[in-house]
């Protein structure tokens, strides 16, 4: 658990290049979201080596770094250290980085809906608890008292007027003034409006005495507000270059209003609106080939969420989920649902099997209070601690997951078929993980009792398979296995003014040599020293003298120190057979060096994913020269702090 947000914070500011690389940074559950100026900028590395830092994702044109539950407070650290908070105005145009279009449009639709995820979580709690009041007390829901009627406004406002909401998010991304946007979108919801809405697919209207206006429900849709918001942030943009200093602030919103506002309603919502319903017809049509359909939906979703969540991209997805739920589903009862999101849950669970299943093998405490943590945040839907910690570095309980997932995501499409007349199981707008599971209840749809009951055995299923398999298959390392007693440094033997020191080479945890998990280490057969888990990514020079040699594959160096200390720098273990990929040498052989001289690189994420321990030996291969070496420090240790005597 982070204690220091605001270390926190500074260290990931300092990390992508400060607050002028920052155009803009926003927070979902688990990640800060940054859109960068120049990517080059920004030190990996640093970053990760920052206590809190779980992890760093580039993807959809973003700077993810993933932090976990404690995000919000870390991001409120950020704004007082004068960070750009907020959606990139402008996003898509002019300064930054060009960005492809498949990475511009997903950083859009991540801007777009990072600010109201936290909203959209609280109704999602709200609505499943209502529906599970109104399947027990349905004579309450039914006496008209106004207590639920209070209650499913708290839950279903957010859905109805997501339209304005989404506007004012959007105006952020896209540098629109968001009052302005937000009478935008407002004017897809006024009652006027919606009570031109037929109870067919759409109704043709006069429109400066013409039948060319399309009328469609708007309530809950996405598309057109996006979509409405970028052209006028184009023409808002144009006023006020275009017009006179003396009229721009009020003649400028009104060209922009008047404007926008006729052709969202011709061009903008039909259009978008049609896609919209072709979307959810396209995923109901799946669902509508009895029984395959559902069960390819949910093997697919089961197999591939958490995928999509490792690069950042499962926000391509979400639209397309709360899309389909903006309209009544004629096979479920008329009730707003959805078919595309509701076996995510299932893959999300795995991982929850799997960490749990790696806690009951480890024998380390730290390793295995970690990963009970990560366990109990992925119970609640947060399932980045247990990826980048645990599953994804060892590969296989990340794919044993995700073999899990496919399994009883198809299980549950075939069961809910069978309970639904082969359509699947389906859920309303929902929160994540354990409350997550109301939302299948579907109370006035027949079947809704029966649809819950088969996504809790699903989700049973998934996570029990998954901790079997990885509980069978996992194999922990030495460190994972060993049990650490508290280690006592004494060095009062040691003659601190004439021994010679060994500086630490890289940021971490340092633990004598005999707990290395390299057996060879271990034994002390290339001699004494040290080894770190290290928490950064660069290694610096521990003393002032010359470079012996640089292994090929650039994964250890031998230096040799100005008064003759022979000095092995061997980072990871049987990182060897990766041949050089992940690292970046900065020296060659017979170079000279400092202390502090960053003498090469390496990428974490490259490493842990590979499977390989990232322990790092420092060890003098002249030992036999010495009459004593002395371990200097224990535990945490920066770059720097001298972690050995040598006489």
């Amino acid at each position: 658990m982070i204690k220091d947000f605001g270390k926190t914070a500074q260290g990931v500011l300092e990390g992508v290049g400060g607050r002028d690389n920052i155009k803009a940074v926003v927070h979902c559950a688990t990640r800060l979201r940054f859109t960068l100026s120049n990517s080059t900028k920004a030190l990996d590395d640093k970053v990760k080596g920052t206590p809190g830092v779980v992890s760093v994702v580039k993807a959809g044109g973003l700077y993810q770094v993933v932090i976990g539950n404690d995000v919000h407070e870390v991001f409120v650290e950020l704004e007082k250290l004068g960070a750009p908070t907020g959606s990139v105005a402008g996003a898509g145009g002019g300064g930054g980085e060009k960005q492809a279009l498949g990475d511009m449009l997903i950083g859009t639709i991540s801007g777009v809906f990072t600010p109201i995820l936290a909203a959209l979580m609280g109704i999602g709690i709200i609505k499943g608890l209502l529906a599970i009041l109104a399947v027990c007390f349905p004579e309450w829901v039914a006496s008209g008292d106004m207590s639920y009627t209070v209650l499913y406004t708290a839950g279903d406002a957010l859905m109805y007027f997501l339209p304005i909401l989404i506007a004012y998010t959007a105006a952020q991304r896209f540098g629109l003034d968001p009052a302005i946007a937000m009478v935008i979108g407002g004017a897809l919801v006024y009652p006027d409006i919606a009570a031109k809405y037929p109870f067919g697919p759409w109704g043709v209207h006069k429109f400066l005495g013409a039948d060319i206006l399309v009328m469609m429900r708007y309530s809950s849709t996405v598309l057109p507000s996006i979509f409405a918001v970028y052209g006028a942030s184009k023409l808002y943009k144009h006023f006020r270059k275009t017009l006179p200093s003396s009229i721009k602030n009020f003649v400028g919103p009104f060209l922009t209003l008047i404007i926008t506002v006729p052709l969202m309603f011709l061009i903008v919502g039909p259009v978008f609106g049609i896609v919209g319903l072709g979307i959810q017809k396209g995923i109901q049509s799946i669902t509508a080939i009895h029984y395959v359909g559902p069960i390819m939906l949910g093997l697919i979703m089961g197999a591939f969420w958490q995928v999509l969540v490792v690069f950042g991209l499962h926000w391509a997805i979400v639209p397309i989920g709360l899309q389909e739920r903006a309209t009544p589903n004629p096979i479920f009862g008329g009730l707003q649902v959805g078919v595309i999101l509701a076996y995510t849950q299932i893959a999300v669970i795995a991982q929850v099997g799997a960490v749990f299943a790696i806690a009951a093998k480890v024998k380390n405490p730290e390793r295995r209070s970690a990963a009970v943590a990560a366990g109990i945040g992925g119970i609640f839907g947060i399932t980045e601690p247990i990826i980048y910690g645990f599953t994804l570095p060892k590969k296989n309980p990340f794919i044993l997951s995700c073999v899990s997932g496919a399994l009883f995501g198809a299980l549950a499409g075939l069961f809910g078929s069978i309970n639904s007349g082969g359509y699947g199981i389906a859920a309303l707008q929902g929160a994540m993980g354990i409350f997550a599971y109301p939302s299948y209840l579907l109370p006035g749809f027949p079947g809704g009792t029966m649809n819950l009951v088969i996504m809790i055995l699903a989700s049973l299923g998934s996570v029990g398979l998954t901790f079997l398999l990885v509980y069978i298959t996992y194999k922990p390392d030495a460190a994972e296995m060993r049990i650490e007693e508290a280690a006592v440094i004494d060095i009062s033997g040691v003659n601190l003014a004439a021994a010679k020191k060994i500086h630490a080479p890289v940021k971490g945890r340092v633990m004598a040599i005999a707990q290395s998990a390299d057996p060879a280490h271990q034994q002390e057969a290339l001699g004494k020293g040290v080894c770190f888990m290290p928490l950064g990514g660069k290694i610096y020079a521990p003393f002032d003298g010359t470079v012996e040699m640089v292994f090929d594959t650039y994964h250890a160096v031998n230096l040799l120190s100005k008064d003759g200390i022979e000095l092995l720098i061997h980072c990871g273990i049987d990182t060897v057979k990766l041949g050089g990929k992940g690292f970046k040498m900065h020296i060659k052989e017979g170079d000279p060096i400092t202390a502090g001289q960053l003498l090469f690189e390496y990428n974490k994420d490259i490493i842990a994913r590979a499977g390989y321990s990232l322990e790092t030996q420092v060890v003098i291969t002249n030992t036999e020269s010495y009459q004593k070496i002395t371990q200097a420090k224990a535990g945490d240790a920066a770059v720097g702090d001298v972690v050995l005597y040598v006489e």
